[in-house]
């Protein structure tokens, strides 16, 4: 991104997420300010929007003026503001942990206060608009009613760690904080600078730039593996085929997204990929398969139980194999889609979960990553759960790209008949990283395969003019894998699913701080992706689905199970709880529905399913951020702040 794009949203992220200073023992006592709440609104790009504040002011003989900060886009309510001082007309505050102020002049029927918001030398108009008192004292009634911003399934106890409730066999919510590169909570890279390239002016620039791809990932690898970066100037390179990294420590970068100082790959001639990353997938046993002991091991948890764990070491990874069996199957009621008259299978083959090892004791095993399914051995019957010690070659990592705009042809989409300018598919590669991209009317944005693992896709913005024509929809991200985490991603786009998970997802997947507008959705899309977290999401036009899909598509059938979304804000929310699992909507903003199983058309419809753990509806909760709160206390407070949050 541009230099100005990096300084609005150091700006937002200051303002939303750092939190406000604390307490004033300086304030004058001047005319006295009536006791008020006031609304303000900072704009910003339109790829971050606008920033909503809620200014709480008091005045006593003791201290004087003082005040609080309600950051409504981030759910953090009360922060007080520091060296509140109110002079005649003036009014000031300081804001020390994102040193930023306050300057305003209070109108004179104290209505309005109107200033100015400064941080890093950058300065930006805010004016604050009084509320009407019935508003506040409603307001007031919410926060202090008694349910306010304590979710039972998830919240902070009197330790200041959160505190899980458990079903009566043990599931909890998963921890989601091992998503991303690395693991979570680690700074991404910057890659030498290797080989720089500009426009060539020629029709296609793809042979250039592949020749650029293939030099670097025939240079020797530095730290961490990273070989280093093609550098592209500012402008337009046009790209009439398919760009390939398949070596690990390979970076594209560009000069920004935005602006016209961006570097611009024009996607030209007939449809094609712009860029795929792609290494292999080999996988080799290193023992016999053992069996699963426990009758049911919960989702959510770390620990499981073998028959037999001898050859197993710690920093091991492990298969485990969930058998997709008739009685499972008829259990989820999966066993009687059609289509066109025939019966549609669900799902295929066993389910398989990679995992690592993180300590052993006997035959019990602690995973690194917690499970995000269950395992229910009155199911399976022979066909108990398996776990195998294998080895996995072939990924690629340390990859990336980053500050460019990749942009396709406008013209209308019919998804199922057009060919596809996709932008960017990913598979079998760990430890890799977009960021600081933007789409334009690609039909597939970002893919992210099933062998993809520790992946962060960061400030990634994607915008489709395209009119799509079919009702089936392009994806902006389309996610499969294991440790994936979306963070401040944006789009627009009418008739656009922005962020699905795929089948036999088994996440954590974590989309956080994303913005979309239009009337799409998130969703789980199909055949039981499990452990998704959508956290402080808004879609205020569109959906954000958790359930069952039945007989659309192919038979995507229950297309969740154990995901969460944790103080989002869209026009509808629709989750819905599979047999034998949860689905969590807590402190979630906008109109809450129920729905039948959709089938095919002619059948009969059916009563609704039954509706997912709904806590704090138009409510939002404390922590603001699941995720952010359960990478600091895993990681502590610097893991938070290196991936650019505090």
């Amino acid at each position: 991104m541009d230099n100005n794009h990096g300084m609005f949203s150091k700006l937002a992220l200051g303002i939303l997420i750092f939190g406000l200073g604390q307490g004033n023992q300086n304030a004058q006592a001047s005319p006295p300010l009536a006791p008020a709440e006031y609304k303000g609104t900072i704009g910003l790009l339109p790829t971050i929007g606008r920033i909503h504040l809620m200014l709480h002011l008091q005045q006593s003989t003791a201290t004087g003026v003082t005040g609080t900060v309600d950051l409504i886009d981030q759910y953090r309510f009360g922060e007080r503001c520091a060296d509140m001082t109110e002079s005649g007309t003036k009014l000031s505050f300081t804001v020390p942990h994102v040193e930023g102020s306050y300057q305003g002049e209070i109108g004179p029927d104290d209505n309005t206060i109107t200033g100015t918001w400064k941080q890093q030398s950058v300065s930006y108009p805010l004016v604050f608009t009084r509320r009407p008192e019935t508003d506040a004292a409603s307001l007031d009634a919410d926060t202090k009613s008694g349910n306010y911003g304590r979710p039972a399934w998830a919240h902070i106890g009197s330790n200041g760690k959160l505190v899980y409730r458990r079903t009566s066999q043990g599931d909890h919510i998963p921890d989601f904080s091992s998503a991303g590169y690395r693991g979570g909570g680690i700074v991404l890279p910057q890659a030498p600078t290797r080989v720089t390239l500009s426009p060539s002016g020629k029709e296609d620039d793809t042979p250039a730039l592949q020749a650029a791809i293939d030099k670097v990932a025939s240079s020797p690898p530095g730290a961490h593996g990273i070989r280093g970066a093609i550098v592209l100037s500012s402008g337009t390179f046009h790209l009439a085929g398919t760009l390939h990294i398949k070596t690990s420590g390979v970076v594209i970068r560009g000069a920004g997204s935005e602006g016209r100082q961006a570097t611009v790959l024009e996607m030209t001639g007939a449809p094609h990929l712009a860029i795929e990353i792609e290494g292999e997938f080999h996988k080799r046993a290193l023992s016999p398969a053992t069996v699963l002991t426990d009758a049911y091991a919960p989702a959510g948890s770390s620990l499981i139980h073998l028959a037999d764990a001898t050859g197993i070491h710690p920093g091991d990874t492990i298969e485990i194999v969930k058998p997709v069996t008739p009685e499972w199957v008829h259990f989820m009621g999966m066993d009687h889609l059609v289509r066109n008259g025939e019966p549609e299978t669900w799902l295929p083959n066993n389910i398989l979960v990679l995992r690592k090892v993180e300590s052993l004791r006997g035959n019990a095993i602690r995973l690194t990553v917690p499970l995000t399914d269950s395992f229910d051995s009155r199911f399976y019957g022979a066909m108990q759960p398996t776990l195998t010690d294998v080895q996995i070659g072939g990924l690629i990592k340390e990859t990336g790209v980053e500050n460019l705009q990749i942009v396709a042809p406008n013209r209308s989409i019919d998804y199922h008949q057009d060919a596809h300018f996709d932008g960017i598919e990913m598979d079998n590669l760990v430890d890799s990283w977009l960021r600081g991209l933007a789409f334009e009317n690609t039909t597939n944005s970002v893919f992210i395969g099933h062998n993809a693992e520790r992946l962060t896709v960061e400030h990634v913005d994607v915008r489709q003019q395209d009119r799509v024509t079919s009702h089936a929809q392009p994806f902006d991200f389309s996610v499969g894998g294991t440790q994936i985490l979306l963070d401040r991603c944006s789009g627009a786009g009418d008739h656009v699913t922005y962020v699905a998970t795929q089948g036999h997802s088994e996440g954590p997947v974590v989309v956080l701080n994303c913005r979309f507008k239009g009337d799409g959705q998130i969703e789980g899309h199909q055949r039981w992706s499990t452990g998704s977290l959508v956290d402080n999401c808004a879609v205020p036009a569109g959906r954000i689905n958790l359930r069952n899909r039945g007989e659309l598509g192919s038979g995507h059938g229950w297309a969740n199970g154990w995901s969460v979304l944790w103080n989002n804000q869209a026009e509808v929310f629709l989750v819905q709880n599979p047999p034998g699992a949860l689905n969590w909507s807590i402190g979630d903003m906008g109109e809450h529905i129920s729905e039948p199983m959709p089938v095919r058309k002619g059948q009969p419809v059916g009563p609704p399913l039954p509706g997912g753990e709904d806590e704090s509806a138009g409510r939002p909760v404390e922590p603001a951020s699941l995720y952010l709160e359960q990478l600091r206390e895993r990681l502590g407070p610097a893991a938070v702040a290196a991936i650019g949050y505090r």
